[in-house]
């Protein structure tokens, strides 16, 4: 995910690439491995990429249910690497163990894969999911009735996108800290919870929040190609009738239009605000499992469940299973205040739990 808390997700998935050496990560994977591991590589044909990866799958057997990890915002390896933290790999590890193959890989543009990552909308990341899930199929180890999706924050927008896409292709999603609410309700919430985890103060949240509710509706109702002039209209009213707001942001009234203007005309960031799950949920026809903590300050748990509870009422037919854990954060560590700057100080990758919550959820619809 991007904006706010997002730019400084961006930020943490950066710094990553520097040298960890003096992290503990005492849940990442090490040998022997007692299962296949075999570097992949496959088509997105439609856009001329080609997606380098990793699957595992057990040693003795066949016939695997098999799962595609799809990452969240941002540039991002087939780790899902964060401050060292190799979250899918240490999900792709226990998955595997509970006899489940599990397919992940480098996003576009992204260490061993080709394409442009910088160019793609959410939409076009669902074209390399799809062909994820092709490749899958031609591999004679695979359950074919059993292949899922496990998305994480914006992977948990792509996978039902391409459950809905796919209904006959997929046999289950997991949403990871999914957001299935409208881009625009997200940034407002996620800005609110993000500004507090850090202990700004009250009245520098209003001020955001405030700014926010009548920003939002311009880039909801504009066409990206007049957007820019619409936004420095109204950020150069705005900031001359609340001069109050200029000193407290650290920089100029005319550095402070400039940057808001670059981060929202972004044809992923527009297109992500404009973006609405609920249709892509509404058509999934497989099991969902949502899972969110309640410290996420990036995706509110809360509000993302509650929509697909109200799914649930909405059409009581769907298999939809949905759980908050007190206290975990945006990765699924267990935190203090959710902040995305303590998720490099916790050594924690994933709760445990919550690895056999997946697993054992997984195993249960596809028997």
């Amino acid at each position: 995910m991007k904006t706010y808390s997002l730019l400084l997700l961006a930020f943490l998935v950066s710094y990553s690439s520097l040298s960890q050496s003096t992290l503990n990560r005492p849940q990442t994977p090490t040998p022997p491995f007692y299962y296949n591991i075999e570097d992949v590589t496959f088509k997105n044909i439609q856009d001329s990429v080609t997606l380098a990866g990793t699957l595992t799958f057990p040693k003795d057997g066949s016939n695997f249910p098999a799962a595609v990890l799809i990452s969240g915002s941002g540039a991002q390896n087939r780790n899902e690497e964060i401050m060292g933290h190799k979250l899918f790999w240490v999900l792709a590890d226990f998955l595997t163990k509970q006899g489940i193959a599990v397919l992940r890989y480098d996003d576009r543009g992204t260490a061993e894969s080709t394409g442009s990552f910088a160019e793609a909308l959410t939409q076009d990341f669902a074209k390399d999911v799809e062909a994820a899930v092709d490749f899958l199929k031609t591999r004679p180890e695979i359950n074919q009735e059993a292949i899922g999706l496990i998305g994480h924050s914006e992977g948990g927008v792509i996978a039902p996108m391409v459950a809905s896409n796919r209904p006959e292709d997929i046999g289950f999603i997991v949403l990871l800290a999914g957001v299935t609410i409208p881009g625009d309700t997200l940034m407002k919430l996620q800005k609110e919870l993000s500004l507090r985890s850090m202990g700004s103060s009250e009245t520098y949240i209003e001020q955001e929040l405030l700014f926010d509710t009548q920003l939002m509706p311009i880039i909801t109702t504009t066409p990206i190609d007049k957007l820019s002039e619409s936004l420095k209209d109204f950020t150069t009213e705005y900031l001359n009738n609340h001069p109050e707001f200029v000193k407290t942001r650290g920089m100029t009234a005319e550095a402070y239009t400039n940057t808001l203007v670059a981060s929202y005309t972004n044809p992923w960031f527009y297109n992500f605000i404009n973006y609405n799950p609920s249709s892509a949920l509404q058509n999934t026809k497989c099991p969902i499992l949502a899972l969110n903590g309640t410290n996420d300050t990036q995706v509110p748990s809360k509000e993302n469940l509650d929509a697909l509870k109200q799914l649930k009422l909405s059409y009581p037919e769907k298999n939809i299973t949905t759980k908050a854990y007190p206290k975990l954060n945006h990765l699924f560590q267990e935190s203090v205040t959710g902040s995305v700057f303590e998720y490099g100080r916790i050594e924690q990758t994933i709760a445990p739990y919550v690895l056999v919550d997946i697993s054992s959820w997984i195993n249960s619809v596809v028997e």
